[in-house]
């Protein structure tokens, strides 16, 4: 018997219903399925519902599924960020702080001397900066491997005296652990919040990785730029006392950087917080907004090729890289 058009219609919302349903199962197991992969013991509850399932003769196949993925949530909810008995070199200390008026003092600022990526002495120092004199902050972002989508972003705060102080959200990786992107959704690795020097955390990037690394000025007054030093001093502190996981796309290198700026500018869009996830438009939305010191009618290209950092910066005279630097993004 040919059907009616109404009835067409409706057994094809029913099917267009039924796929668009398994497709987002699919994708929730899928994430689950990594989950139980690089944390064995989250398949242990929603194993035993399975077989709780068989035993009782439960045929509903889908029920099954989505409590399995509800459970594995449930499981990767609770599951605490590493605390391992040893980090790796690079991320061996957190940073520690003490606020004295003006006066910030930070203990364990990194300030690696390089001879190649791997080869280097560890220095951990302890600097003070006089807040009342920061005179300006810079958004760098670093590209590696020829990706423009995603980058990996950090901010240095400027002082009158002639320092720099870099903030690099960095992944924390256990001895021994190697990174992956797909581990990193699964509370694998740490959250650290680097507070070093330009000398090690961009030469790193520059002279030894050969990454491309943009240094873009930003429009911030001295007060703001104050608050924005301070909000990530907060996030460094909340990191490490909570043990906060780092998180390929929810908490990674570029979230405190947005969480700064939206601290900066509460009236943000909301859709910006998705920024981290496709994190080499950020300079671009500072573009568009004004954010960023540029020069009469200058584009959003014009400016990154003037900001962008050669290779090899001053490879023989560390304590001369941050003038260089700022040598090149102002001719």
């Amino acid at each position: 018997m040919k059907k009616s058009t109404p009835e067409i219609i409706k057994l094809s919302l029913i099917y267009i219903w039924l796929g668009v349903r398994w497709l987002i199962l699919a994708m929730c197991l899928l994430w689950a399925l990594g989950l139980w992969i690089y944390q064995p013991f989250c398949l242990l509850i929603p194993a035993a519902v399975a077989c709780c399932y068989v035993l009782l003769k439960r045929k509903r196949a889908e029920e099954l599924l989505w409590t399995a993925f509800l459970l594995s949530v449930v499981c990767y909810v609770f599951i605490p960020g590493p605390q391992p008995k040893q980090w790796q070199a690079p991320w061996a200390h957190a940073p520690e702080f003490e606020l004295k008026g003006d006066l910030l003092t930070i203990r364990n600022l990194r300030d690696f001397r390089y001879r190649s990526e791997n080869d280097y002495d560890p220095i951990w120092r302890t600097e003070s900066y006089n807040l009342s004199t920061i005179t300006g902050v810079d958004f760098a972002e670093c590209h590696w491997d020829g990706m423009e989508a995603i980058c990996h972003t950090m901010i240095s705060f400027n002082f009158a005296d002639g320092k720099h102080l870099v903030v690099s959200a960095e992944t924390r990786l256990p001895e021994g652990v190697e990174q992956n992107a797909i581990g990193g959704l699964y509370k694998k690795y740490g959250l650290i919040y680097l507070f070093g020097t330009e000398e090690d955390i961009y030469a790193l990037r520059t002279n030894h990785r050969h990454e491309d690394l943009l240094l873009m000025p930003m429009k911030v007054k001295p007060e703001g730029a104050r608050a924005m030093l301070m909000h990530f001093v907060q996030l460094a502190q909340e990191a490490e006392e909570n043990h906060t996981a780092y998180n390929t796309a929810s908490n990674n290198c570029s979230s405190g950087v947005m969480s700064t700026f939206r601290h900066m500018a509460p009236d943000m869009p909301t859709y910006y917080d998705l920024a981290p996830i496709h994190n080499g438009s950020i300079s671009r939305i500072l573009y568009k907004h004004g954010a960023l010191v540029t020069r009469p009618g200058e584009s959003y290209d014009a400016l990154r090729k003037r900001c962008y950092l050669r290779y090899d910066i001053s490879p023989d005279s560390p304590e001369k890289y941050s003038a260089t630097i700022r040598e090149i993004i102002n001719r």
